[in-house]
């Protein structure tokens, strides 16, 4: 049977279908609240505190935010500060956007010498050296919930045997005594249903180490909270969310014909809640492929969530987690220097566009926390 789609060239089909796919960004928008539908009382206000001195310990707030990598932050900043200008990824990894963010130093003298024998023992390891400081903190508000931003310098797989992340997460949670903490920002995509861009958000996190902590005693274990997201602001947020089209790939030599071009999919970024999978935290690089069964194991793959969980739960803080996909499930079938190469090339290019749709996730969270705080006053 001959259908109306056969009469058409290939060529004019493929143009029409890339014409069908929205612009991918390239900065960063200021959130349109008002668009979006979200009343005044649910917009994040950026608190310009007296200037502490970064040995004073934290503030008291009813949650905490952590978040990790530069573009996380400045996505997280971008969104849960309500900066009004746009964000371009060059302005974004300048220091511009970063006024009223404080360094947290305290304590951080305790492990400053263990840091640096682990910088000259890890390749690549103790970024928290460049600013000698656990990370950098700020505060909102949302409503009547207090919250504290914080972009940690602290990591799993770069800072040794001690895991001194614990340390820092339970310092929080005992100067905070936060009613949540939450953990944000990227990871690889694990299951095929997850489009580039959707932020997964559960409570729970599952040890699947294979580096450093291969013969840990906590490998293969998963930490949980009784924390339940609140979703009724997410379809608020996902109204504006960042579609984001991988690369469309050019041929690799003039052999191939001339037009000959692999489309990317057409973009379909979702908030998702998915408290019924862990977050996978891994101490090295990996991703999820359509043949390494990584989504047996969980909803996505990260390298910190399921040490901040297991910090909280000895200081008995509930927790969650909101993961972006900053690089879809990559085809098994590839060689392995090129599957390496398309997750990191995806993640570089997109990370800063999915880190907001995780900001926006969060927000939603958030703002779902500050109606629980109201009902009980």
């Amino acid at each position: 049977m001959i259908t109306p789609t056969d009469l058409i060239p290939e060529t004019l089909l493929n143009a029409q279908r890339l014409a069908a796919l929205p612009e991918n960004p390239t900065e960063l928008p200021a959130v349109d609240w008002q668009r979006l539908g979200v009343s005044e009382n649910r917009i994040p206000v950026a608190q310009d505190l007296p200037t502490p001195a970064p040995q004073d310990p934290l503030p008291h707030t009813d949650v905490v935010v952590m978040t990790w990598t530069s573009a996380e932050w400045a996505a997280m900043n971008q969104v849960l500060t309500n900066r009004r200008e746009p964000l371009t990824p060059d302005q974004a990894k300048s220091h511009e956007w970063r006024d009223g963010w404080q360094s947290y130093q305290r304590n951080y003298c305790r492990i400053y010498q263990y840091m640096v024998d682990v910088s000259k023992t890890y390749q690549g390891g103790a970024p928290s050296l460049y600013d000698e400081s656990w990370g950098s903190y700020r505060c909102i508000t949302i409503g009547k919930l207090k919250v504290l931003l914080v972009k940690s310098g602290m990591h799993l797989a770069q800072d040794g045997s001690q895991l001194p992340l614990i340390q820092f997460v339970e310092q929080i949670c005992d100067e905070v005594r936060p009613q949540l903490l939450l953990s944000i920002g990227t990871a690889g995509g694990v299951r095929e249903e997850d489009a580039l861009g959707s932020a997964l958000i559960t409570n729970q996190a599952y040890f699947y180490c294979l580096k450093h902590f291969a013969n840990a005693d906590f490998n293969g274990t998963t930490v949980k909270s009784q924390w339940q997201p609140g979703e009724h602001y997410l379809p608020l947020a996902q109204e504006g969310v960042l579609q984001t089209a991988g690369p469309e790939i050019l041929p690799v030599s003039p052999q191939y014909p001339k037009d000959a071009r692999i489309r990317p999919d057409t973009p379909d970024a979702k908030l998702k809640v998915v408290c019924e999978q862990p977050i996978i935290t891994t101490d090295t690089f990996l991703f999820g492929t359509t043949s390494n069964g990584l989504e047996q194991h969980g909803c996505i793959v990260e390298m910190d969530d399921a040490v901040v969980g297991m910090a909280c739960q000895k200081q008995n803080v509930p927790f969650g987690f909101v993961r972006n996909v900053s690089d879809p499930v990559i085809n098994g079938d590839l060689p392995d220097s090129l599957q390496d190469s398309w997750a990191g090339y995806i993640y570089r290019e997109q990370g800063l566009y999915t880190s907001f749709n995780g900001a926006l996730a969060t927000w939603a969270l958030l703002a779902a926390e500050a109606d629980k705080k109201e009902e009980k006053a």
